[in-house]
């Protein structure tokens, strides 16, 4: 009777506290991952940031191109950058002398601006620096006088806006350039040019200066001829044809778009 009684009041008591049987009145807790959790917070606010515009850097100095100074009254290949003169290198020049208009076979170093238009390394006379005659001013000369016609000229015209070598085979002449003095002379550093008009219109060098001034230019530099020609007459001569190199007619040169032929 005892214990039936203890076993009584035991149960009771559970019942109260809802400790007893199956079911209880507490909730139920629902168990999820971090992910789940990490999900759930809210991101930060994040005030907008005003950008700071820093000031433009100044702008770089242009370097000064190298350009080539050929006075065709002194002899002399003058090298600048800037204003400053680098090298100073004797040369030669047409037998004729020089002029600021020309055409093919009259033996003449044209005056006037122009550019290395193409460099060729390995020809008989060494490195060959070939400008990019005829330029503006001579096509207009040429198209006035008839010596070219309207389709030379602009032929001439189109390749200088473009940016290319302008044809070298027209009544203009071409190929001129600048050269060494050829294979029977030696490379020798002390070896200077044989001086004088000797060339059929190029400008001659040492073939080791031709060497020194081909590896300070490349295709772009400006190269301008000048001299002082008062009273120039196509016949003048400034002394007896030297005739010690073979005159340059055939040589390969490499012209841009045209096979070796005479020059000059």
């Amino acid at each position: 009777m005892g214990k039936a009684r203890g076993r009584w009041f035991l149960g009771a008591m559970l019942g109260a506290t809802g400790l007893g049987g199956c079911t209880t009145h507490l909730p139920i807790t629902s168990v999820h991952s971090v992910a789940y959790y990490a999900a759930q917070i809210p991101p930060p606010v994040i005030p907008p940031v005003v950008p700071v515009v820093s000031p433009a850097p100044p702008p770089a100095p242009v370097a000064h191109r190298l350009r080539l100074v050929i006075s065709t009254t002194a002899h002399r290949l003058e090298v600048y950058k800037g204003n400053t003169v680098l090298a100073t290198y004797p040369v030669a020049i047409g037998f004729h002398g020089a002029a600021p208009k020309r055409t093919r076979g009259d033996d003449i170093t044209p005056v006037g601006r122009y550019h290395i238009g193409w460099i060729s390394r390995n020809t008989r006379y060494g490195p060959f620096m070939g400008l990019t005659y005829p330029n503006r001013e001579n096509a207009e000369w040429g198209l006035r006088e008839g010596i070219i016609t309207k389709a030379q000229y602009r032929a001439i015209v189109d390749a200088i806006d473009a940016g290319r070598t302008p044809p070298q085979n027209t009544p203009l002449g071409g190929a001129i350039g600048i050269h060494g003095m050829g294979p029977l002379f030696n490379d020798d550093p002390r070896s200077t040019v044989f001086p004088g008009r000797w060339t059929a219109g190029c400008v001659a060098l040492s073939n080791w200066d031709a060497q020194q001034v081909a590896a300070m230019v490349r295709v772009g530099t400006p190269v301008e001829i000048v001299g002082d020609i008062p009273g120039y007459r196509r016949a003048s001569v400034a002394g007896p044809k030297i005739t010690v190199t073979p005159k340059v007619v055939s040589m390969d040169i490499g012209v841009p778009g045209w096979s070796a032929g005479p020059v000059h």
